[in-house]
């Protein structure tokens, strides 16, 4: 009888090691889980901010950054001249470009702003309006997003940052304490207006214990 009561005793301490052991595992792996989150939601930002420029920004806020920028990357060369009052253009490559967005057609010291009426094509863009002025070969074509970052709770009181492009909002970290944006010019001196930012950084503090991460960024040149 003593050799089983004794038994339990040892059986029931190893049950608690191991109970121990399996939630500092557990939460090991949260907090690893949360950091990689961290990374991977910074480096998105940082890459949407590189395609930046700085008269690009139109929200300086502290926990809210507002721009237009190129975040796909998509880019074509217009192959013919379109005269003005024409609802197309004929370009290299239309292809991945989404109907609604936004393009700015640039050439020499001039630009035209329009949107897409339906999905690019390959040697196409069909525009939701005419054309202003004629476009000449070689003009250069780009997408322009409007990008958005802020942080705000959700239903239960949770903090999140949310990055928005062209009104589409996902959650880039979630659980957050704070998110915060500085804006930096040349000089190194804070700044308040968007024509003499230069950098920003953003600082991200993860609830919990104190994971923190801060990047500071570079506009596009």
């Amino acid at each position: 009888m003593i050799a089983t009561v004794a038994g339990l005793i040892i059986m029931s301490a190893a049950w608690q090691t191991l109970s121990f052991l399996h939630r500092q595992f557990s939460l090991q792996q949260f907090s690893l889980a949360r950091q990689q989150d961290l990374r991977l939601g910074l480096a998105v930002l940082e890459q949407d901010i590189h395609q930046a420029e700085a008269e690009a920004v139109s929200i300086m806020g502290r926990e809210e950054l507002e721009f237009w920028a190129n975040v796909n990357g998509l880019v074509t060369t217009v192959n013919a001249p379109a005269s003005s009052g024409q609802t197309s253009i004929r370009v290299d490559d239309g292809r991945g470009w989404p109907e609604r967005k936004t393009i700015v057609i640039n050439w020499s010291d001039q630009n035209e702003v329009t949107a897409l009426a339906r999905d690019g094509q390959r040697t196409l863009l069909t525009l939701t309006q005419p054309l202003v002025t004629a476009i000449p070969t070689g003009a250069s074509v780009s997408v322009r997003n409007r990008v958005r970052y802020y942080s705000k709770q959700d239903v239960r009181g949770n903090k999140r940052l949310l990055r928005m492009v062209d009104g589409g909002a996902s959650v880039l970290v979630g659980d957050i304490e704070a998110a915060k944006f500085s804006y930096w010019g040349e000089d190194g001196r804070a700044v308040s207006e968007s024509r003499y930012l230069k950098r920003i950084v953003i600082e991200v503090i993860l609830r919990g214990p104190g994971t923190r991460a801060i990047r500071e960024i570079s506009l596009k040149s």
